[in-house]
């Protein structure tokens, strides 16, 4: 039997609707005719659409009247649009040596009368490439006023309801699971990429999504690097190995980092595990209704400089997480910086971590995980083991 329109949305139609509600009424606020929405993230809080067909020109116009969404989308992702989420009207553009889907989009505006309206479009997403933006700027001219929707939706969407922290926490014994098998995997003389086809198999066999990014487990002398690399390396008998990776169900993510060590732990990287592992506790404590971001940053930044780790810093220490398609599992803005003047409140979603890496010696440590903030004590989501792993 065909799926019926909208019979497939990750919420209740009502939260859906409400969603949308919030949007018209900030609109209405801003004195702003409709908003032009790209971020896939966007459209699944919104409408529950749920495609990787962002990657090519996608646009939802949402007016701040009450007048049904329209989706301009291609031909592969109409039935997905019609049935994984509350759009009815669905516009295609094809595919063509000279199509122009902005040119397809102007004439949904001037449908709506939006010639010579405020829209804000959405510019901080992989849903909006350069030249996709340039082609909407280079059809459009004068014929209307395109405004910066400063992270309108994301801002609205930082905040989770309680149906998206239930979901959230699905995520989180997810990934609990992958990181305990993981561990129990971990030993000399296989490939540190097979730890990485060890979490891939937990996570998708426990029903969460593939991971929106590739997962960092980076070992010997590249456990100092902040980011992922390819070509697999095998684990010795003295070694270490850094993880950091999502997990992500119903697109909505949470992560997690840890560090294996094997064979005999130096003094220095025991002390760099004992720096890393107390500023999380105090960074974690912080995080209570009111707490501006910049302060969980400063106790990171006091807590690595009073362990004589100043040059190891980074510039960022977390950010939000929740929905987030590829290629990144960041939810940003927000961003837990020095300075940072958001505010925590109940329902946000962090993830934290302490990241060094020891230039001298090359030895490396991280730890991470996934919290809510509440009324009163931060809840944390994700679990890591009471001491440091080492495998002998």
């Amino acid at each position: 039997m065909a799926p019926q329109p909208g019979s497939m949305l990750p919420f209740p139609r009502p939260e859906h609707m409400s969603r949308q509600a919030r949007l018209r009424a900030t609109l209405r606020e801003r004195g702003v005719d409709a908003m032009l929405v790209f971020s896939q993230e966007s459209l699944f809080w919104l409408t529950g659409y749920d495609t990787g067909g962002f990657v090519f020109f996608q646009c939802a116009v949402v007016t701040a009247d009450d007048r049904p969404i329209v989706l301009l989308t291609r031909r592969p992702d109409l039935l997905q649009a019609r049935t994984t989420s509350t759009i009815e009207d669905i516009r295609i553009w094809w595919d063509a040596d000279d199509a122009n889907p902005a040119r397809d989009l102007k004439e949904i505006l001037g449908e709506l009368g939006l010639q010579g309206a405020r829209l804000l479009i959405e510019l901080n997403t992989h849903g909006l490439t350069g030249w996709n933006l340039w082609r909407c700027q280079a059809t459009f001219g004068d014929w209307c006023r395109l405004e910066d929707d400063n992270h309108l939706i994301r801002k609205l969407r930082v905040v989770k309801s309680p149906s998206e922290i239930a979901v959230m926490r699905q995520a989180a014994e997810i990934c609990d699971r992958s990181l305990q098998r993981v561990i129990e995997a971990a030993r000399p003389g296989m490939l540190d990429s097979d730890l990485k086809a060890v979490y891939l198999a937990s996570i998708l066999g426990d029903g969460a999504d593939m991971p929106p990014n590739a997962p960092l487990f980076n070992s010997g002398e590249r456990a100092v690097y902040g980011r992922g690399v390819t070509n697999p390396r095998r684990l010795q008998a003295q070694d270490q190995i850094l993880v950091e990776y999502p997990v992500a169900f119903r697109h909505y993510n949470v992560k997690t980092e840890w560090m294996i060590l094997f064979g005999k732990v130096p003094d220095r990287q025991r002390h760099m595990y004992d720096v890393a592992r107390e500023t999380l506790e105090k960074m974690t404590d912080l995080a209570r209704p009111g707490t501006p971001l910049g302060q969980i940053f400063d106790a990171y930044a006091d807590g690595l400089d009073a362990g004589g780790y100043r040059a190891a810093r980074y510039g960022a220490t977390g950010y939000s997480v929740g929905i987030s398609f590829a290629p990144t599992s960041m939810d940003t803005p927000p961003m837990i910086y020095s300075g940072a003047a958001t505010l925590c409140e109940p329902g946000m979603t962090l993830f934290y971590h302490v990241m060094s890496g020891d230039a001298d010696t090359g030895y490396a440590m991280g730890v991470g995980h996934t919290l809510l903030v509440t009324e009163g004590a931060p809840e944390v989501l994700t679990w890591l083991p009471d001491d440091l792993t080492v495998i002998a």
